[in-house]
């Protein structure tokens, strides 16, 4: 596993040996965020990112239209395209983008309760895009999870009622508590920049689902708040011959709660890429 970071590139771990895949994290995040859905895939070569403003890749924050061109700079030099890109959330509007304007890089797309459609977002995304209004939201918000999300958490634990389930599913882990705390100020700002870029961003990736030529798959947690499943049966609709998934008991944090149904998503475009590959030979019909 090798780590490296420069100016022009986001922080990446390269892990394992085999077809290429790219996973990218969601707003905020990670790119250890992945890692349940690293071990599904050990037979792969799979690049890990903190995305532009989180983590290890410094504080500089970009659009969803810079993060595409910064993952697809990385596929190349990285001799690692065309990879299957993976991506959650924001970062599947990343995913998008980077498919629909340089799909020689992008062999498969596997979308994980993914953003694509203007007409889901609402007043909150549109106060958190403000500058000041913005971060003073967010800080509050992230103050009362802070507090809030530990005993709830306690709460929920081992308990097999539905509403205890979708409690569960619906609530980050405590990494969020921790990673909050120790880069409050950062994190509040990247969240922020992403959501201006979210508003000013979203008819662009939206416009960009026809041009999809890849095969895709699309995943949904039933249970997502998110991004509501009908956003992504949308999104699925407007890409070619993409495929639909949608986990049962599950919520927005797919990776984390259901990392084999990723992996299976992988592994289906991928067998659908290499059809779309192979020669085809006509056959003399006998008459």
């Amino acid at each position: 596993m090798v780590g490296t970071t420069n100016l022009r590139r986001p922080f990446v771990t390269d892990r394992g040996r085999g077809d290429p895949v790219l996973v990218v994290h969601g707003q905020p995040g990670l790119g250890s965020d992945w890692d349940p859905v690293v071990e599904q895939l050990a037979d792969h070569r799979v690049l890990v990112v903190d995305r532009p403003g989180y983590g290890r890749s410094g504080e500089e924050t970009l659009s969803i239209e810079g993060n595409a061109e910064v993952l697809a700079d990385l596929l190349a030099e990285e001799d690692a395209a065309p990879a299957t890109v993976v991506g959650h959330s924001y970062g599947g509007g990343v995913a998008i983008v980077l498919a629909a304007r340089r799909p020689e890089l992008v062999a498969g797309l596997v979308l994980v309760g993914s953003i694509g459609r203007a007409d889901s977002l609402n007043l909150l995304d549109r106060v958190l895009a403000t500058s000041v209004m913005g971060e003073v939201v967010s800080a509050a918000g992230l103050f009362t999870l802070g507090r809030l999300l530990p005993p709830v958490r306690r709460l929920a634990k081992d308990r097999d009622s539905t509403v205890f389930q979708w409690l569960r599913a619906s609530l980050p882990d405590d990494r969020y508590d921790r990673v909050s705390a120790q880069r409050g100020r950062q994190v509040r700002r990247s969240f922020v920049a992403e959501q201006r870029a979210l508003v000013h961003e979203i008819g662009a990736v939206e416009s960009s689902l026809t041009s999809v030529r890849a095969p895709t798959v699309v995943i949904s947690g039933a249970w997502d708040l998110v991004v509501p499943p009908s956003v992504s049966a949308s999104i699925a609709a407007s890409i070619h011959g993409s495929e639909l998934v949608r986990v049962a008991r599950t919520g927005h944090f797919v990776p984390r709660d259901a990392p084999e149904v990723i992996a299976a998503g992988v592994r289906s475009v991928e067998s659908r890429a290499r059809e779309l590959r192979a020669p085809h030979t006509e056959t003399d019909t006998p008459t």
